[in-house]
């Protein structure tokens, strides 16, 4: 094999290692898989994340990724069935849909973007605090009752359980709002993304209240 084909796959192989829970061999895999895919698979993908990312955007109140936003607004943020005066915390859109899909909450949603990793000073630049402060802050002056931390059982989670408790505490007291948690159901180590409705269902009757 040539050594520009070699310097092709292991380009393709970093740009694979950057999707989330992907290592070195996987990502080397899915690039010789590429490399000897037909035309019309290859072409097919390439269409299919072009119009992903021409079709899809983020909802400028949640922050959810959805192709219908209307007025910049996602399907759930603009449903007046939803119940307004709460709002539930989650890492990523993964984390979101699972708890759609659980049929175990019926309020709203903000998706922070990420988890604070434990390891690092100042972590706060992985997540949406500011924009979180904004939206607690605006809609405690109509309905939001209660904002409910669903993050995973890491620590990571735990790291950015603690910043967002931190950012929030004020506000919640000055506006009466309480601050939960997930309480028991969700075991140490665990992923929102893989847990299953019974747990998730578990976990949010049984949320501890911080304020």
């Amino acid at each position: 094999m040539t050594q520009k084909i070699m310097d092709l796959l292991k380009r393709l192989q970093q740009s694979f290692k950057r999707f989330p829970g992907i290592g070195e061999r996987q990502a080397m895999r899915f690039a010789y898989f590429l490399a000897t895919a037909d035309d019309a698979y290859v072409r097919n993908l390439t269409e299919e994340i072009l119009a992903l990312r021409k079709n899809v955007r983020r909802c400028s109140r949640c922050f959810a990724l959805s192709e219908k936003i209307l007025e910049g607004l996602c399907p759930v943020c603009a449903d007046p069935a939803k119940d307004k005066s709460m709002v539930l915390i989650v890492e990523k859109d993964a984390d979101r849909d699972r708890f759609m899909q659980s049929k175990t909450y019926s309020g709203t949603y903000f998706v922070l973007g990420g988890l604070a990793p434990a390891i690092e000073k100042d972590a706060r630049a992985h997540i949406r605090l500011d924009e979180l402060s904004r939206l607690v802050e605006n809609e405690s002056k109509t309905s939001l009752k209660e904002v409910i931390l669903a993050l995973s059982a890491t620590p990571d989670g735990d790291r950015t359980e603690a910043l967002v408790l931190a950012r929030l505490e004020n506000i919640a007291k000055e506006k009466n709002i309480s601050l939960s948690m997930l309480g028991k159901g969700l075991s140490t180590g665990t992923e929102i993304e893989y847990s299953d409705s019974e747990t998730l269902s578990s976990a949010l009757k049984s949320r501890t209240h911080t304020s």
